[in-house]
């Protein structure tokens, strides 16, 4: 398929390449070293600005899955990540989202700088983490509204969409199912219609 790795040499050169580009283009008046990595392009801009930097990894742990990962690749990537993340200066902030958490493929100091947040787990945010009753009852009310003939019943949404609780036993729904579903007008259900 275009646009996919299919190793993690290709995966990671292609992540670095594109950091190393970003950077450039938004700092045209750092002299970067030729051959340099990412960790010392990040200090450079940061000891020009003084600004440190927010990293946002949606699914991090998404190579983890392919088909070409190795044990040695999983720990080379996690040593990727620890090398640009792990007590540096310039760094403010990682917000890293993924299936797992980041514990279950560390040996236990590459990433242990990390606060992890699940919706089965922690109190404090659970309740972001997916719609409530109230939401999308809302929700479906505006559906009702705007839409010329509604397919869908408040019932079939509870029933197909509501799959996850939080740890005080709060009743949440899958956000992208329920948007998807009532921007569409019908169930979507494993990867067909219902």
């Amino acid at each position: 398929m275009e646009g996919q790795s299919q190793s993690y040499e290709a995966y990671i050169n292609n992540i670095k390449e594109l950091l190393r580009e970003d950077l450039r283009d938004m700092y045209p008046e750092i002299k970067f070293r030729k051959g340099g990595n990412i960790a010392e392009d990040l200090k450079k801009v940061f000891a020009h600005t003084r600004r440190p930097f927010i990293f946002l990894f949606d699914e991090w742990d998404a190579v983890f899955h392919s088909p070409y990962m190795t044990q040695r690749d999983k720990a080379d990537y996690l040593s990727f990540l620890k090398s640009i993340l792990k007590g540096k200066p310039y760094v403010s902030l990682a917000y890293m989202t993924g299936i797992l958490p980041i514990a279950k493929y560390s040996s236990g100091s590459e990433l242990n700088m990390f606060l992890e947040y699940t919706m089965v787990s922690k109190v404090k945010y659970s309740d972001y983490f997916g719609f409530s009753e109230e939401e999308v009852d809302e929700l479906y009310g505006r559906y009702l509204e705007i839409t010329p003939d509604p397919a869908i019943g408040r019932e079939e949404l509870r029933e197909w969409y509501d799959g996850y609780h939080t740890s005080a036993g709060k009743r949440l729904y899958n956000p992208r199912s329920v948007v998807s579903s009532l921007t569409d007008n019908q169930i979507w259900c494993k990867g067909s219609l219902r």
